[in-house]
């Protein structure tokens, strides 16, 4: 007959195995009595506690204060916690940006979200939308899980039209062109997850002129691709290395910049922010290390990590910082530290100081 172990006993070697098997692939002789004494310890709450607590649930809670110890951005996911991260994700509901009010004719279009997947269908105030994948309108019906397609049949004074919108949240556009005067441009850069070098580059090519400079403008950009920073810089610079990705595992990953006949040679000023985080911060950092252009603004959020995610078969996962990035003069991007802009603009209620300072630096 099988020998039955005590709980406390099989609570130990559980968790010595663990430990047994992480330091051996760690290869650390020194990590043995470490690991050992977490078994033990693991061993003594389950045997002497005042409730039970089961294994499963001291290893999750080791490996959470694990994570808690080494940086903002990394973090351990048990099962459950997991699960319910992406049920959520998956299950969120979504529409596409109306504001719409009951009537005879259905649902009456009362507002258009702006940047909304409605707008971009061309659905306008004053529509009304009949059915919805040909059934009667509802507003519910409208929505459904990001991504997802629906049918609308519109009326409206002039005619009767079908559209297909993908449900979604509003996304502005990546970047927006303003016009200054003496030839300037302002180039508002809202984000880096949507391409934006080559866009922009054709946006600036099917003008009357090149400008004459361009404030470039990354204040609220949260980032987005590091692939897509480096290919803005890379049209001001011709060469020079533009971010370093560092691994401790995995080596470096070098953006270089490359030579092109259309590179621009227009002056450009940067503007920062308290907002301008990540790859955003790779561009006004490159484009400064590389002496191309001079930052104007307010000291930038400091996100210069990069994470990656391991799942495991029992459903519980690690975020988990595995680099950072490296500016070209070999500086990394610290953490809430940020970038300091060569010249520093408070700002002022009804007013743009930093934009007017840009300016007054391209017009010297």
């Amino acid at each position: 007959m099988a020998r039955t172990l005590s709980p406390a006993r099989r609570g130990q070697l559980v968790a010595f195995g663990l430990g047994f098997c992480c330091a051996a692939s760690l290869g650390a002789a020194d990590a043995y009595p470490a690991f050992e004494r977490f078994a033990r310890v693991v061993a003594d709450v389950e045997g002497h506690y005042e409730r039970e607590i089961g294994v499963a649930t001291m290893v999750d809670a080791a490996l959470q204060g694990l994570t808690g110890k080494l940086d903002e951005n990394s973090a351990y996911y048990d099962a459950s916690t997991w699960r319910a991260i992406r049920d959520r994700e998956a299950g969120l509901l979504v529409g596409v940006g109306l504001a719409t009010q009951p009537r005879d004719c259905g649902l009456w279009v009362s507002g258009v979200e702006t940047y909304g997947p409605a707008e971009r269908a061309g659905i306008v105030v004053g529509d009304c939308i009949t059915l919805v994948d040909g059934a009667a309108a509802s507003s519910g019906a409208l929505e459904g899980p990001e991504g997802t397609a629906i049918r609308l049949q519109l009326l409206n004074a002039e005619q009767a039209r079908e559209v297909a919108v993908l449900r979604g949240r509003a996304r502005p556009p990546a970047f927006e062109i303003i016009a200054l005067d003496s030839g300037l441009v302002h180039v508002r850069v809202r984000h880096l997850a949507d391409p934006v070098a080559h866009p922009l580059s054709a946006a600036l090519a099917a003008r009357k002129r090149l400008p004459t400079g361009v404030v470039l403008d990354v204040r609220g950009n949260p980032g987005g691709r590091v692939e897509e920073a480096a290919a803005l810089v890379d049209r001001f610079v011709s060469a020079g290395v533009i971010v370093t990705t560092r691994r401790r595992v995995g080596g470096d990953n070098v953006l270089e910049a490359t030579a092109h006949r259309d590179d621009w040679t227009f002056p450009v000023v940067v503007l920062v922010d308290g907002d301008t985080a990540s790859a955003a911060e790779i561009v006004a950092g490159a484009l400064r290390d590389l002496r191309r252009a001079r930052l104007v603004g307010a000291r930038t959020y400091g996100k210069g990590s990069v994470q990656r995610l391991f799942a495991y078969e029992d459903g519980s996962a690690l975020k988990l910082t595995v680099g950072r990035y490296y500016l070209p003069a070999g500086e990394p991007i610290l953490d809430h530290q940020g970038l300091v802009p060569d010249v520093v603009v408070a700002p002022r209620p009804g007013a743009d100081g930093a934009l007017d300072a840009a300016v007054a630096l391209l017009l010297r």
